[in-house]
């Protein structure tokens, strides 16, 4: 909102250039002022002027004023969160530090990791720095020479430079903290990695991460040459193939953050990891390369005639492709470590114990029973409850069965991050015979959200925010485990229904109240308290409250899908807070 205009003496007039500019200019009463005769100039047109100014000063400015337009009150709540959780990281290095001898810090020195995360996002920063200035001064020359050619009409139609989105910031955070928790050790490759800007071009891209790794050096690390060289490759290649297929179905950040696990499943699912995350892994690759061949076919496919013999002879193909391709290599890449062939493997994995089998037998029931009788009926609740009735679902499948049998959960999730995958590919490209069958039964349970692009990633994203957590912890029944869990299963679903019913003071400048914010840190409270009875570990109130007030808040400002970030921000919270001396 423009400022209101203060009364100056009489001998002169100070025209401001524009609210968020700082230079001023002295006009005198009796001199003809351009201002006065066509009135203040918008910001549209200030930043058209600094846009054309070839200066440093110019380019400051420009996007000095889109970061003061772009940015808002639950963006600053989130800087401050992200703030507060590295805060919390730095304090847990800096009493493991206090705890290390003098010898022991000349040869593994506690504070490398957070130096070389340091360096990492420096790195990123300039980056960042050499983008928006290359942005700027590519719209300026343009501009000119549309000027000089006498187009000067056709500027308005430029696409003018703009800040990186908001949310990088979490593809950025996130690898980088999580890594300092889990494998200070391999953070030397993913600081590579995080010096990746998706703005740049890919050969760019991966030269400069090999670059960073060089001058960073692997010292004090255990990574091997082969994660070295296929780190930045694998990241690059995994957005890539995201922003070809999926384009605008997710935003930036989502495909960052995504990439970043496919590295996350190459640097630290090794020989020590669980069973379910070696699984895990060997699946993604086989299924992932036959996913990107099967849909190399899929614009062959839809230029065919429906229904014509060429038609169903490539979908046979797909089929064929997709099927045989991920049967062949999960088989091929799993036999080192199942020993056996992978149907068999499941099948003695289930009837290891009573307590194993009784679980999966009450799931395969629920899900033959429950299920249908959702998909079928879901339309006969309120909107919200239909969102959220997924949320619960997942929530009383797993309540128990995560601290009985956590390995068991963490092979179920796998199955449903795979299924999920599979039945979005199929209702996304309405794939035969079944995608348009799929696509209408799961239409009802569809937001705004989810029609901003071809695919839908809401129900995928719950399963791996549900799983994350477990995973992180290498499937180990601790606290911070069930952080995914009781965020997503209690707290979204019950913030979402009792904030929409009861809520009327919303978040600064947001869309959600704050007493739905409330309901989700009781509620998370309330899980996690319970489930501390299950843990060998002392009761820490502390972290619970933390924890538990920092995802709630996350939560409520977000604009981004939240189901991966909320659950990692809590796992990060809840694990420092943990660890930490009081």
């Amino acid at each position: 909102m423009p400022r209101k205009d203060r009364k100056k003496p009489s001998g002169m007039v100070i025209a401001n250039r524009g609210k968020k500019s700082r230079r001023k200019k002295l006009v005198y009463q009796d001199e003809p002022s351009f201002e006065k005769q066509n009135g203040e100039k918008d910001d549209e047109q200030e930043k058209d002027e600094d846009a054309n100014e070839g200066n440093l000063g110019g380019i400051v400015s420009y996007y000095m004023d889109i970061l003061a337009d772009s940015m808002t009150i639950p963006k600053v709540i989130q800087l401050l969160g992200v703030f507060f959780l590295g805060n919390l990281i730095f304090v847990l290095f800096n009493q493991q530090a206090a705890l290390v001898s003098e010898d022991e810090k000349e040869t593994n020195d506690p504070w490398w990791p957070v130096v070389v995360g340091g360096m990492a996002l420096g790195a990123n920063l300039l980056q960042l720095l050499v983008v928006c200035y290359n942005s700027y001064k590519n719209y300026t020359a343009k501009s000119e020479k549309l000027e000089k050619e006498g187009k000067a009409g056709e500027i308005k139609t430029l696409e003018k430079p703009q800040l990186p989105e908001f949310e990088y910031i979490y593809a950025v955070f996130v690898p980088l903290a999580v890594t300092l928790l889990i494998a200070p050790s391999k953070l030397p490759v993913v600081a590579s990695c995080i010096a990746q800007v998706p703005y740049l071009k890919l050969p760019v891209r991966v030269a400069v991460s090999y670059v960073t790794v060089y001058q960073l050096g692997t010292g004090g690390g255990d990574c091997t040459g082969t994660q070295i060289v296929l780190a930045p490759i694998v990241l690059a290649a995994t957005y890539l193939i995201l922003d070809k297929f999926v384009a605008s179905s997710i935003s930036l950040t989502e495909k960052m953050l995504l990439s970043h696990l496919s590295v996350a499943l190459l640097l630290l699912v090794d020989d020590s990891a669980d069973i379910t995350l070696v699984i895990f892994r060997a699946l993604s690759i086989s299924f992932g390369e036959a996913l990107f061949l099967a849909l190399c076919l899929k614009d062959l496919y839809k230029a065919q005639k429906p229904g014509s013999i060429r038609s169903k002879a490539l979908l046979f193909v797909i089929y064929a492709v997709f099927l045989g391709n991920g049967i062949i290599m999960s088989s091929k890449f799993l036999y080192p470590a199942l020993r056996r062939q992978p149907w068999a493997w499941l099948s003695s994995f289930i009837a290891e114990s009573e307590t194993r089998s009784f679980i999966f037998k009450v799931w395969l029931a629920s899900s033959l029973t429950i299920t249908p009788a959702v998909l079928t009926f879901g339309n006969k609740f309120a909107f919200g409850m239909r969102r959220k009735i997924w949320h619960f679902a997942i929530f009383l499948a797993l309540s128990l069965p995560i601290v009985l049998d956590p390995q068991l959960c963490s092979m179920a999730l796998v199955g449903l991050f795979g299924i999920f995958s599979l039945i979005e590919i199929v209702r996304a490209n309405s794939i035969p015979p079944f995608g348009s069958w799929i696509r209408s039964l799961l239409l009802p349970f569809e937001d705004n959200k989810d029609k901003r692009g071809t695919y839908v990633f809401s129900y995928v994203y719950l399963v791996l925010g549900v799983a994350l957590p477990l995973w992180f912890n290498n499937c180990e029944n601790r606290g911070s485990s069930l952080i995914g869990l009781v965020c997503l299963g209690l707290g979204d679903s019950l913030a979402s229904l009792l904030g929409k019913a009861i809520g009327v003071l919303y978040w600064p400048e947001g869309s959600k109240t704050i007493e739905g914010s409330f309901v989700f840190c009781l509620s998370t409270v309330a899980g996690l308290c319970f489930y501390q009875k299950y843990e060998e570990d002392d009761f820490n109130i502390y972290a619970i409250l933390t924890t538990s007030i920092v995802t709630a808040v996350f939560e409520g400002n977000m604009s981004i899908n939240d189901n991966i970030l909320v659950p990692v921000l809590g796992w990060l919270c809840m694990e420092a807070s943990e660890r930490m001396r009081y």
